[in-house]
């Protein structure tokens, strides 16, 4: 908890006892791989902060999986247009790995929001920060070659490709497993000088 607390500090420009403050309100849950954390159709009412292990986001489109992205450790994951909209998610989060994730649950964020003034400067921030990578992730997808997307999202995540399968990717980068063998092998294939 100690290096999320530090990672909260440096996000948000928060002091150590803004950091405990906020913490204070989650909940250690330890979660099976496979496991739920926002059932498809279910109202989204918990924002979690993953201590250890990866989340998958995922669309169902008949009986198709789309995966819209991925939690990390030290890493916020939510459902957050259920959560502002408190409409039924469209979409399930669940575990791909034993995860330990602190969750906060809508009720106790809107008591400490009432209470505390940096709790709404952490909310404006992360409205930011999610339109910003909402916003690089749509331009990613619309000008940005597979391989492009590929080699940012290893730069980004190295050890991503390791954790999970081959089909995974290829739905995140919204291409064909087969692409993602064609793009590893052009990679690691050394070009010749002429």
């Amino acid at each position: 908890m100690e290096k999320i607390e530090k990672q909260l500090q440096s996000l948000f420009d928060i002091s150590e006892e803004e950091a405990t403050i906020f913490l204070a309100e989650f909940k250690k849950k330890e979660l099976k791989k496979n496991e739920i954390f926002v059932a498809e159709g279910e109202v989204c009412h918990v924002v979690g902060l993953i201590e250890k292990g990866l989340m998958v986001c995922v669309y169902n489109k008949d009986g198709e999986e789309i995966i819209d992205e991925f939690g990390f450790e030290n890493g916020f994951i939510t459902n957050y247009y259920s959560f502002l909209t408190l409409s039924p998610s469209q979409k399930e989060i669940r575990t791909l790995e034993p995860c330990i994730v602190y969750i906060i649950t809508r009720k106790s964020l809107e008591k400490l929001g009432s209470q505390y003034l940096f709790i709404e400067k952490m909310s404006r921030m992360m409205n930011e920060k999610l339109f910003l990578r909402a916003h690089d992730r749509i331009k990613s997808l619309l000008l940005e070659s597979a391989q492009e997307r590929y080699e940012k999202m290893i730069a980004q995540k190295p050890d991503l490709a390791q954790r999970i399968p081959q089909y995974m990717l290829a739905s995140y980068l919204h291409v064909k497993p087969e692409t993602i063998s064609r793009i590893r092998k052009k990679i690691s294939t050394p070009t010749l000088l002429t």
